[in-house]
């Protein structure tokens, strides 16, 4: 006499099945999930912030109360890192400007440098709405706090010496742009506008 054959409808066979079953899913779903978690595109919340700090350093003026909150809700989304980052690429994109403002004023004709005043003094007060968007605990019409350059120093270290021609330079620059910022105040004096207060 033979043994009858289990069914696949049998109970004993379907309890030995279902564990492994229910493991290899789990397992497959996990996989799947962790997959499309790590391929998912990610928002660039910096890259949203330096555009919109280029896009309203450009335009110079009043930024738009829309552009401002779009930029506060952006910063807001940051981490304390990242709103580093974002302050000093603010720092170099106004570096930027200001040095090309400075070689437009020094190169144009005399009937044009008011012009140019005027578009960096709009630029200027771009700048500072902007950076005190960016500072949380910053209160409209409060100073704007300037980005500055952390880099680590070796205290034991010295300077590298700068040769003379690049000393020279760089004091011509800075003689520049000292008698640019002369300019800048005596305009601004000259049409009644202040100048907003950096710290």
């Amino acid at each position: 006499m033979s043994r009858p054959r289990p069914h696949a409808s049998d109970p004993g066979t379907q309890a030995g099945v279902r564990p492994w079953l229910v493991v290899a899913t789990l397992a497959l779903v996990a996989t799947l999930a962790a997959g499309l978690w790590l391929l998912w595109p990610r928002e660039d919340k910096l890259g949203a912030v330096t555009a919109i700090q280029k896009q309203l350093l450009e335009r110079g003026g009043k930024p738009s109360r829309s552009s401002i909150d779009q930029l506060i809700r952006t910063v807001d989304r940051l981490d304390r890192r990242e709103v580093g980052s974002a302050f000093r690429a603010a720092g170099e994109e106004w570096k930027r400007i200001r040095q090309e403002a400075i070689d437009a004023y020094f190169q144009a004709a005399a009937a044009d440098r008011p012009r140019l005043l005027d578009e960096h003094i709009a630029r200027l007060v771009a700048y500072h709405d902007l950076l005190v968007a960016m500072n949380p605990g910053a209160q409209p019409g409060s100073p704007a706090m300037l980005p500055r350059d952390r880099r680590r120093r070796d205290p034991q270290a010295t300077p590298p010496a700068k040769l003379p021609a690049e000393a020279e330079a760089e004091a011509a620059r800075r003689q520049l742009a000292e008698r640019f910022d002369e300019a800048v105040e005596a305009h601004a004096k000259s049409r009644g506008r202040s100048l907003p207060v950096f710290r």
